[in-house]
């Protein structure tokens, strides 16, 4: 008998990108779109996988104009969520990591949404004396 073991955050965070993907189909992009969100998950991603993230493919990422996202950019860093340094493979580059602030929120929302929530919504479909 196989043994079900619980997803990885790094599995609740794949799912959750491809959750927000799918809502373009729904959706028009520029209104229901949350940059910073989508960066923070890529950046998720990548610090599980041990791999860094440049600047310009966050931008990519973000669906924004350079000048909104690395405004937004500057706000996650100024909040301490994340941090850019000069990548040390390619001194032309920045790369972006999350701070231990950064992976501490999102290690917590992603239990939130997927531990919490998701015993929540159990408890909703329990029937209840009229």
């Amino acid at each position: 008998m196989r043994e079900v073991t619980a997803p990885s955050l790094l599995d609740l965070a794949r799912q959750t990108q491809l959750m927000r993907a799918s809502t373009a189909q729904f959706f028009p992009r520029d209104v229901f779109r949350d940059s910073a969100w989508d960066m923070m998950l890529e950046l998720f991603i990548a610090d599980q996988q041990n791999r860094s993230i440049c600047v310009k493919e966050l931008i990519l990422v973000s669906g924004e104009s350079a000048t909104s996202a690395l405004r937004r950019i500057d706000r996650l860093e100024g909040a301490e969520l994340l941090r850019r340094r000069t990548d040390p493979a390619d001194h032309r580059r920045l790369a972006v990591t999350l701070t231990d602030r950064g992976i501490n929120a999102m290690t917590a929302m992603l239990q939130h949404l997927y531990l919490t929530m998701g015993n929540a919504t159990n408890r909703g479909t329990e029937t209840r004396p009229d």
